[in-house]
């Protein structure tokens, strides 16, 4: 019973080391973010996991520093569609749900809302790549659209 087991794990870990060998691995980026609703600068981080037929799932957290009295961080999931345009560039649409914490001098205010946008990345060499998006978010009280620039490495 014991060999049994032990053969279906190796068996199973072994197919999933070949399924990841032929397509890309995990992806952590650091961001810069620009919010048109109140001027905010902020800074985020991305993480995506590859899915088969050129989808992707992201998760994304970003900080925005203070602006008006304002604080504002956001967590984020999207769903993306990745083109491959040439070797070193992809383009992608995305659409995701999101969660927003605005920080008040008065009472803070916390949402959920949507996002949906598209971005591009450059495929520099050696894992890195540089990436922009733009996409509106999509909230009960207020509606933004939000710009990013980055950097990404691809394990």
């Amino acid at each position: 019973m014991k060999h049994r087991l032990l053969s279906t794990l190796t068996l199973l870990l072994l197919t999933i080391a070949a399924h990841a060998a032929t397509r890309p691995q995990l992806a952590i980026g650091l961001t810069y973010n620009r919010a048109t609703e109140y001027n905010q600068n902020g800074f985020g981080l991305k993480l995506q996991i590859p899915l088969p037929a050129n989808f992707a799932l992201e998760g994304e957290m970003i900080y925005f520093a203070q602006s008006r009295k304002t604080t504002t961080l956001h967590l984020n999931i999207h769903a993306q569609y990745r083109f491959q345009i040439i070797d070193r560039l992809c383009v992608y649409p995305f659409a995701g749900a999101g969660y927003s914490h605005w920080g008040y001098d008065g009472p803070n205010v916390s949402r959920w809302g949507a996002n949906i946008g598209g971005g591009a990345e450059v495929y520099l060499g050696h894992g890195w790549g540089i990436l922009g998006e733009t996409r509106a978010q999509l909230v009960s009280h207020e509606t933004q659209i939000i710009f990013t620039a980055g950097l990404r490495y691809h394990f």
